[in-house]
Formats: structure tokens, sequence, C-alpha cells
């Protein structure tokens, strides 16, 4: 097993301009208020940025957006796992010592391990199962030599066709090349829910995004909204994860930012133990 809101107006707006020429390269303008946004640095390179208000898409939403600077950040992006017990997402990235992570792909909520194409360093971990729906794991999230990340569309016929030598299938696949993707028209694209997501934008930004719901404070969103949001982002490529009650995000000195569903409750404890997350660690 391998192994972020300031409220003030005015602080606000410091920060906004400097940040705003930063990201303007990489994010078309978000279908909120821009002042519902706050925005922190992590450190060089990584940044993140919240959202918790009702100006988006009708709706109540909680957003936290991890977005890092791939050429700047001194971190790579790298799959965690349990093939046998499920480990909530903080504490694979406190034992991996990273400085934030996301929960990853489908698993066997009962066993453990796992349901979706998942191969590292060449060697499958898993090969998906194919009775599964196909939309749920018809992206992936690749990790090159070099530690960089990139979005691909499953092959026709099966994902082991892939020369990917790092991959966690996932899905659906929201944007490829800067094109948004049609969703079936069922209740697991349609309904809201929380959500979890990656992104590559077209100057190598990694977006890792979380979207709380199951609650008054944050009601989650369906995967039309969600290719929305991540549009608006900057994304050029994204990827749904698995979302529900496995949605979770961790930062280092912060631990959950993200306010997880499983208990029922909107507070930062309801985290679920997953099989696999994806965690940023540092660059020695």
């Amino acid at each position: 097993m391998k192994t972020f809101r300031h409220s003030l107006l005015v602080l606000f707006i410091l920060s906004a301009i400097s940040l705003q020429d930063l990201h303007a390269q990489d994010r078309h303008p978000l279908p909120a208020d821009t002042r519902s946004w706050s925005t922190e640095v992590i450190s060089d390179g990584i940044y993140w940025e919240t959202y918790h208000g009702d100006d988006l898409f009708g709706s109540t939403q909680s957003i936290n957006v991890i977005r890092v600077d791939m050429n700047a950040a001194g971190v790579v992006p790298e799959f965690v796992w349990s093939d046998s017990i499920l480990i909530k997402t903080s504490e694979f990235a406190e034992t991996n010592g990273a400085v934030a992570a996301i929960n990853g792909s489908f698993f066997d909520v009962q066993r453990g391990g796992s349901v979706v194409f998942f191969r590292v360093d060449g060697e499958i971990l898993a090969q998906g199962a194919v009775n599964r729906r196909l939309y749920s794991e018809n992206g992936g999230i690749g990790i090159d030599s070099n530690g960089s990340a990139y979005i691909v569309e499953r092959p026709d016929g099966s994902w082991l066709a892939t020369d990917a030598q790092t991959l966690l299938s996932s899905g659906p696949l929201l944007i490829l090349d800067g094109e948004t993707r049609s969703f079936n028209n069922d209740p697991f694209n349609q309904n809201r829910h929380p959500r979890t997501a990656v992104g590559i934008t077209e100057n190598d930004h990694l977006l890792l995004v979380t979207v709380d719901g199951r609650s008054g404070e944050a009601h989650g969103m369906s995967i039309p909204e969600l290719a929305e949001l991540m549009a608006s982002l900057g994304a050029h490529s994204a990827l749904n994860l698995d979302g529900g009650g496995s949605t979770t995000m961790w930062l280092q000195d912060y631990g959950v930012v993200s306010f997880p569903s499983d208990n029922g409750q909107f507070d930062h404890s309801g985290e679920r133990g997953v099989a696999n997350a994806l965690l940023l660690i540092p660059v020695n």
C-alpha cells in the first residue's frame, strides 16, 4: 500500500488583484458572485479556493478547489490504495506526508478494493467489472513518469488496451480537450449529490475539486452542473470521481476542509473510509 476564507472584503480585494492575473489565463467567469469566492495561498504554486453561497445554479453550494501549478508547486500527484480495508482519505494523506488529498474512484464498500480499472507502475490492481455502468469508468486520470497528471478516454473495447502505466479509471468523463461531453438521463447523473472531480487546464494546472451535498447548507450538483463548474474553473479536461458519502478534501495543517456527508451532518467529521485516494506529495 503506497503510499481552506477570509471574510473581510478588503482582504479579498487585495488578494484578488494579484491572484486574478495569475489565474486569468486558465479560468472562465464563474456562474456566481465572485465576492462569494475566497482564495488562500497554501504554498508556492498551490491555491485553495472556496465558495459557500446560494447564487450558483439556483441552489446552495459549498465548494473547495485546490489549484496546483504543476510547474511551480514542488509536488507530484500520487495514488494510494488499500485492497482489503477501507481507510479515510485523511488517514491516507497523513500517513504518506501529503500536502493535500481528495478521495479517489469507486470501490467495493463491503469488501474494499477498487471496482474500476486501476493500474500502478504497470501492475494491474483491478480490471474493473463488466456489469458496472460503462460511464462510471469511461475516463481515467493517469500520472506519467515525470509526475504529470493527464485525463484520457477509455479506449474502445477495454482499458487493457491503454499503454498508461499508472491510471485510475472513473466517470463520467466530464470534459475532454475542451469539449463537454453528453450525459445519460438517469438519477446518478441528473440528481444532485456530493461530487469529487479532477481537472487539467491548458497551462498545466491541476484542479482537485469537491462539492458538498445532502444538506440544507450544501445541495450538491448534478453531473451536467459539475461539468459546467469545471469548465468555469478553467478545466480543459475533467473527470468525475467517486462522490456521495466518499467526497472528501484534506489539506495539511487544516485537516478535512470539505463537509463529508456520511454522518448526515454539515461538519467536517462525516468522513467515510475509501479504497483509494489522490494525494499531492512534496518532491524531495
